[in-house]
Order: C-alpha cells, then sequence, then structure tokens
C-alpha cells in the first residue's frame, strides 16, 4: 500500500484532490445543492425559488450577503444551463465562488449550509459514478475521438477527426476483410497494400487515443464501428501499453442513428463499468477487514482519520438521520465524536459527521470510495488502511 501521498490504486477508488481548493480559506463557507433541472419550459422559475428559500436559509445561518450575491450569480450557470435532469453545487466564502460542480443527478432534497468546512458529499458521491473515459467511432478510414471528463458534464473536454490514408479501393462488402480488393479477385500483393496501410492508420489512431486518454485520465476505451478496425485498434492501442479496458459497444460513424445508438450504448456501458468498480471497491473492503488491514463504522474510523492513516475512506450517499462530529479549527486532519479528544478544545466545532471526515480525508491524501449494499446507496462509514493495525488496536 502507498504512503501519504499515494493514488488510490483500484479503478473504484477516487482521488480525492479536486476539492483541495475548498479548504485554502480560513473563513466560514456556504454550501449549496439544489436541483437545477431544465425539463419544462418554466425550469428557471423553479430554479429561481428553490435558491431564493436556500437564501434565506443561509442568510438566517449567519451568511454575509456578499457571498450570498456571488452565490446567486452563479446558480444556474455553466453546464446546469444543458437541457435535462441535474443538479448544482456551490461553495463560497467572504464575496468569493470557491467552486461549482454540476450534479449529474438532481439531490434528493435541496440543501444550504454555512458551517466552517464545506458540505461536500454530495459531489463527491456524484464524481464517483462518473469516471473520466474516451469514446472512440470508427470505420476503415475515418474516425472521431471523444474524451469526456471524470464529471456529469454531457459536453466532451475535446473532439478529434481522424482521416486516414484513402483505401478507396477496397470493397467492404468482400469476405476477405479490410485487405480484400474485389472479394477473392484481387492478387496478394494488392491484397497486403490496404491491409497495411489501415494498419498503419489504426497506428496513428491509437496515438490519438493515448493522447485523449491522457487528457482526462481516462478509465476506460469505449469504442463502435466497425468490427475490423476496431480489432486492429485493439491491437494497437497495447503496443502503446494501455492497459485501460475497452468496451465494443454497437453504433459508429453510419449516420445520426449509429451515432445516437453509440451514446446512448455508451453511457449504458459506463454506468456498468462504474457500478463493477464499486463494487469491486467495497468486495476489496471487506477482504481487507479479515486481515486487519481495514476498519469498520465511525467509532473505529474517526481514530484512523484524526492519524492520517487511512489510505481510502468509505462512506453511504444515505445522511437520513447524520448526526454530527467535532472537528477543530486549527488541525484540519483531526474529528473526533467529542471536543476533548481534539486536544485544544477552545479550536473545536460541530459539523455533519461526513463533511469532516472528508476534510480529514482530503488534507492527508486519502480517497473515497461510495458504501453500497446489495448495489445500491447506503448508510455507513469505514476505511481501508495505509498499514495494518497493531495486536494493541484490536
Amino acid at each position: 500500500m502507498g504512503g501519504a501521498g499515494a493514488r488510490p490504486a483500484s479503478r473504484g477508488y477516487m482521488d480525492l484532490g479536486f476539492l483541495r481548493p475548498l479548504y485554502d480559506n480560513d473563513a466560514p463557507v456556504a454550501s449549496v445543492h439544489l436541483d437545477t433541472s431544465r425539463d419544462t419550459t418554466d425550469a428557471d422559475k423553479k430554479t429561481e425559488l428553490r435558491w431564493r428559500h436556500l437564501r434565506e436559509r443561509l442568510s438566517g445561518q449567519g451568511a454575509d450577503e456578499a457571498t450570498l450575491d456571488v452565490l446567486e450569480e452563479a446558480v444556474g450557470e455553466g453546464a446546469s444551463r444543458a437541457f435535462g435532469d441535474h443538479g448544482q453545487a456551490l461553495f463560497a466564502s467572504q464575496g468569493r465562488l470557491l467552486g461549482e460542480y454540476t450534479l449529474g443527478d438532481p439531490p434528493l432534497r435541496d440543501s444550504a449550509l454555512w458551517s466552517p468546512v464545506p458540505d461536500v458529499l454530495p459531489v463527491v458521491v456524484d464524481r464517483g459514478r462518473h469516471l473520466p473515459y474516451v469514446l472512440v467511432a470508427l470505420d476503415r478510414v475515418k474516425a472521431k475521438v471523444f474524451a469526456y471528463g471524470g464529471d456529469p458534464d454531457p459536453r466532451p473536454v475535446s473532439e478529434r477527426d481522424f482521416v486516414g490514408a484513402d483505401l478507396h479501393d477496397i470493397d467492404t462488402m468482400g469476405r476477405g476483410g479490410p485487405g480484400s480488393l474485389g472479394g477473392y479477385n484481387g492478387d496478394y500483393v494488392r491484397k497486403q497494400y490496404p491491409l497495411e496501410t489501415w494498419r498503419e492508420n489504426t497506428a496513428r489512431l491509437a496515438d490519438i487515443v493515448r493522447e485523449a486518454v491522457a487528457e482526462v485520465g481516462a478509465s476506460i476505451i469505449i469504442v463502435g464501428g466497425d468490427d475490423e478496425a476496431i480489432s486492429y485498434l485493439r491491437d494497437n492501442i497495447g503496443e502503446r501499453r494501455l492497459s485501460l479496458p475497452i468496451q465494443v459497444v454497437s453504433g459508429g460513424r453510419g449516420g445520426r442513428d449509429a451515432q445516437e445508438r453509440l451514446h446512448r450504448e455508451a453511457a449504458r456501458a459506463l454506468r456498468e463499468f462504474v457500478l463493477n468498480a464499486q463494487v469491486e471497491a467495497v468486495e476489496e473492503f471487506e477482504e481487507r477487514l479479515g486481515r486487519d488491514q481495514a476498519v469498520s463504522g465511525t467509532g473505529q474510523t474517526l481514530p484512523m482519520l484524526s492519524e492520517a492513516r487511512v489510505r481510502t475512506l468509505l462512506l453511504g450517499a444515505e445522511r437520513e438521520g447524520e448526526g454530527d462530529l467535532w472537528g477543530s479549527l486549527t488541525e484540519p486532519v483531526l474529528v473526533a465524536a467529542k471536543p476533548r479528544a481534539l486536544g485544544d478544545e477552545q479550536a473545536a466545532f460541530q459539523a455533519p459527521a461526513s463533511a469532516l471526515m472528508l476534510r480529514s480525508a482530503v488534507m492527508s491524501d486519502a480517497g473515497f470510495a461510495e458504501v453500497l449494499k446489495e448495489g445500491e446507496p447506503s448508510a455507513g462509514s469505514g476505511a481501508i488502511l495505509r498499514f495494518p493495525r497493531q495486536r494493541s488496536e484490536r
């Protein structure tokens, strides 16, 4: 297992480093999670009303007007203006917007909190359900490569078009594959030329795919199109030591219907991949419990977080009945059930349990995985440790 700065090893674990800017602040933070779906003609009005209620709630908790105004400017902007069901998470302090995130699914209920720590669980859970990936649509001459980031924004981070060497002499209906000229009638030399040309094309395309993978830190490559072309592309990707899973789906470049089917099937494949990754993470957690390399439950997890011994924090998305814990204004890694456990009680404050546990995980470079029960969201907590517990700690 890695050291303090190690990146989580399994694909089911999330790197929480993207949250660090939210903690570069000593003043209280306003955290807002609201439904910004644009699925009706009066969607903007609904969002405005939701925000109005949340603004009043934050004001009652002590939020300053400058912070409320900067939040109001950000509500419903960016990717949240896209059509469909989604949500938005906003964080601000001292009149400055600290972060804005689109949520792939609307929050179960709108929320607003003014607290010394940001309330980030909805963002983390949502981000864990949207892995970065690369989508490739190809035929025997052309291809399009889409790179999608690890967020629910439906727009790709980048699009790359590829046009290979002209293979117009290929008989794509013949049984001889992409190396055939006129089915079985071409001589061997004339067959080999287009075959080698296509292999060279796919080698160039593989380089483009590699660039797209690096751009977004992709977890999976999803491909649709011509079967023979996919086979050659897979070989070339392997030669470039891209060890990512490659998922083949239906659809491709052949007109609007094929492209729509490709994107629809890619979304389905990605959901399945994410769920499998989450299940794998929980299975590893349960296996490590038996070897004293993990702990279960909040009571056992808190001291491990405070000692920066957690490699991966596991939390459930279910927040019904969530209680508060105690954190420190001066020592962000510390989190406890009682203020006296923090040492300096003058610096102690209360906040939602998940907010404090995630702050500790972020500041100690731990990863994150969602706790599931039979594949569904649940409550619960635990941690995979950086090194096993000692006998005296059991």
